[in-house]
């Protein structure tokens, strides 16, 4: 499963030319493998993608206007349709003519584009290939120009989003692949199961559980199996955005998207006026609504946040998912599985103790599994030795781990710590076993050992 850049989650298995409408959405120019075109159809497709589509064939004949671009203006589809780009009635209503250059320099183009009411707007214009030859020119606007404040708002929210989606890429391609969710203890096996069945059966479903416990990928993983997917984070953006996103007639909850469901993350800041016309339309366009909060819907109504057709929607529905702290066994596979991914990335070999695992597994992960996911990094980047005890790991997890470990140490624990920390000094400044044996008074014999010991390193 991948995830494109207008939070469209498509299953590994989508065909060919739907990659194909995606990648060409996305702004890469196209190599078509069809003879013909139904630039109705395709247009109609793609309005569901990007507002403001037009299309024109190879020779720069306009061939398809979509209704987003024509709503609002005093320009009919008759008045596009059939001419060409470069003619001086095209030049004279759009300036510049994204199309026509295009189709003069067969590059992708994206430029502010002043239309016949004077309007501004964004557009992109991409050229697609059939053996080496222009076959038709995509263009589509990203958004009207209302003012500074307008766009810096927008600018705002797509860096937040942006970052939000290359952490989901991550999270989605690097556990195997994205093709297996970590359930290992009986709460997240119940949740994944329970998921499962009300994915199988068509139903809603409403996911609840702290940050970072992993509530989108499990919806992802198994509603991403069903069926293509659409993405949405209330949490950004104000509510007017969230209107335009999701209710405009060119949102993807819409029947001709071909979404079989949506995933809305924070969806408990939706206002009541959102809630109501947001299930509605997903009822309408046929579409399966999944929502996830941090709050049981019973917290929320005590709140007074939610209106009754959102507690209808979802109140049968309901999954928990639970901290890592309450999920010891899982916590166990995460904190293994990321400290072989550091290792991987930094080419290392870093272990852990029996006693440093215990400390982490007793540890409270607050932010769950992003904060497991960036104490192992560290782990692995700053550990001096190959085998990391409990004092050895950062304060934060141990509250001041070397006191901590000083209390509880044998004799033996004690003169192997204070030993370490003498040969990996002194090779670390020296270099060499030669010069460590010098320095401590041993033979090169034992320095070579005790180096090999703590620094997980083979010298001469």
């Amino acid at each position: 499963m991948y995830k494109n850049l207008f939070g469209i989650l498509l299953p590994s298995e989508t065909k060919d030319c739907t990659a194909v409408l995606c990648r060409t959405a996305a702004g890469v120019p196209q190599e078509r493998s069809t003879d013909k075109m139904d630039y109705e159809q395709l247009g109609h497709i793609l309005e569901n993608i990007h507002p403001g589509v037009t299309i024109a064939d190879g020779n720069g004949i306009f061939r398809f206007v979509s209704d987003s671009y024509l709503n609002g203006r005093n320009v009919k589809g008759s008045d596009i349709i059939g001419k060409f780009a470069g003619s001086e009635e095209m030049m004279e209503m759009f300036s510049p003519c994204v199309t026509q250059t295009v189709f003069e320099t067969h590059k992708r183009v994206t430029t502010v584009q002043k239309g016949a009411d004077n309007d501004e707007t964004f557009v992109t214009g991409i050229p697609v290939f059939h053996a080496g030859k222009l076959e038709m020119i995509i263009s589509y606007s990203s958004w009207e120009i209302a003012g500074f404040d307008d766009l810096k708002a927008r600018y705002n929210v797509l860096q937040y989003q942006n970052k939000k989606l290359l952490d989901e890429i991550e999270l989605m391609t690097s556990r195997d692949g994205g093709r297996r969710y970590i359930a290992e203890s009986s709460r997240s096996k119940d949740a994944r199961r329970l998921v499962k069945v009300f994915c199988e059966a068509g139903c809603p479903c409403y996911i609840y559980g702290p940050p970072g416990s992993g509530k989108s990928y499990l919806a992802s993983t198994i509603y991403g199996k069903k069926g293509t997917l659409y993405s949405y984070d209330c949490a950004p953006v104000s509510e007017e955005i969230v209107e335009k996103e999701l209710l405009e007639d060119s949102s993807m909850i819409s029947p001709f998207s071909g979404i079989y469901a949506v995933i809305i993350k924070h969806i408990d800041r939706l206002s009541p006026r959102l809630q109501k016309a947001v299930l509605e339309k997903c009822r309408k366009a046929g579409i399966v609504p999944v929502g996830l909060s941090e709050h049981s819907i019973e917290e929320l109504k005590e709140a007074d946040q939610l209106t009754e057709e959102f507690i209808s929607a979802f109140a049968s529905y309901q999954v928990q998912v639970y901290s890592l702290g309450e999920r010891a066994e899982d916590l166990k596979h995460f904190i293994d599985y990321y400290l072989g991914l550091a290792n991987e990335k930094y080419a290392r070999s870093i272990e852990l103790t029996p006693r440093a695992m215990g400390c982490l597994l007793s540890h409270d992960w607050k932010e769950n599994i992003d904060e497991v996911h960036r104490t192992m990094e560290r782990i692995v980047l700053t550990s001096e030795k190959k085998r990391v005890d409990v004092f050895d790991l950062p304060d934060r997890i141990t509250g001041g781990s070397a006191e901590v470990f000083a209390q509880k140490a044998s004799l033996k624990d004690m003169l192997e710590f204070y030993e370490s920390g003498l040969i990996l000094r002194a090779y670390e400044k020296y270099k060499t076993s030669v010069a460590v044996a010098q320095k401590l008074g041993i033979s090169q014999a034992t320095a070579i050992r005790k180096i090999h010991k703590y620094a997980g390193r083979d010298v001469k």
